[in-house]
């Protein structure tokens, strides 16, 4: 199945809850735009899951450490196991695109086989974290296959998966292969996984009033050093992500429940409703009721193409 989404889900550990489930098939299809999500960014976040990205339109910005690139129509990426990264609309206009989010066993099946151990360990444990592609030529297998595999899961024949499971398998190949020439670009572990910590802690007591020192304090580190890491990898403040943060899970709450407004404001951490429809429409864009609003319409739009492409079908 594929999905069109406008927010993420994080268990209690920070890590991105996909939509699949307990199906045997450990993969899941997006195909949306980044303008369906509030602010227009895929917020921080990471899986245990590889990511295949393509962008169909517009312009994006990805964060993947201390480092970002921008992604234009046509081009795409391959982001590595464990990896904190997000996804930014850089222009008002459409920013299309679709990805697959799977498991490595997809590819490497029984652990300790010649694929496991050969190919797809060394991918996640020496790979880089973060691969573009854009070159049409150098990079045409990526691209051949991204829309190989996209096409089999739309239409769904018997055995679709061998084919899905194949296409991936090339990906994974042409990213490892592209990954022994290019410099690592991942976070020291160690520095990893105290961001990890801090933001873990943060999404579990968004509705609290949090502190610098809090924060720091869940890494073992001072509040200076706090400061620098949210700085350098997240390019934020921690303030300025704690709020980003409630305003995201707000937006969460607008497009899935039917509570107030007022009660999804305090529940998130703000001091009054009043502050929290400035400080939403000030990330993005619009007021917390017609953010609501246009969500509930865009969703019933999408029901309803979904039931005319099945009687089309």
């Amino acid at each position: 199945m594929i999905y069109s989404r406008s927010s993420i889900r994080t268990d209690d550990q920070g890590k991105e809850l996909q939509e699949n489930g307990l199906q045997l098939f450990h993969v899941t299809v997006n195909d949306g735009d980044i303008h369906q999500y509030a602010a227009s960014c895929i917020p921080f976040h990471w899986h245990q899951e590889l990511e295949a990205f393509l962008l169909l339109e517009g312009e994006v910005e990805i964060g993947v450490g201390d480092s970002s690139c921008r992604l234009n129509a046509g081009e795409g990426c391959f982001i590595n196991t464990g990896i904190i990264h997000s996804f930014s609309g850089l222009v008002p206009s459409p920013c299309r695109y679709r990805s697959f989010v799977f498991g490595s066993d997809i590819v490497a099946g029984t652990p300790g086989s010649v694929f496991d151990t050969m190919y797809v360990r060394p991918l996640l444990e020496e790979g880089v974290p973060f691969l573009e592609f854009r070159d049409k030529t150098g990079d045409g297998l990526y691209f051949e296959q991204f829309h190989r595999a996209f096409k089999a899961c739309q239409e769904e024949r018997d055995g679709y998966e061998f084919q899905v499971r194949e296409a991936l398998s090339n990906i994974v190949l042409h990213a490892k292969e592209k990954s022994r020439i290019m410099p690592s670009r991942k976070i020291p572990a160690v520095q990893e996984e105290r961001l990890k910590a801090m933001l873990r802690w943060i999404d579990g007591h968004v509705g609290q009033s949090l502190s610098v020192g809090e924060i720091a304090k869940q890494a073992n580190i001072c509040p200076r050093e706090c400061q620098r890491m949210f700085g350098r990898y997240l390019h934020y403040t921690p303030v300025e992500y704690v709020q980003r943060r409630r305003i995201f899970a707000a937006a969460r709450q607008l497009a899935c429940t039917d509570r107030p407004v007022t009660e999804i404001a305090l529940s998130c951490g703000f001091s009054s409703p009043s502050y929290f429809s400035k400080q939403f429409k000030a990330v993005v864009g619009s007021t917390p009721a017609k953010y609501r609003s246009a969500v509930r319409e865009r969703q019933g739009m999408q029901q309803l193409s979904l039931k005319t492409w099945g009687k089309e079908v």
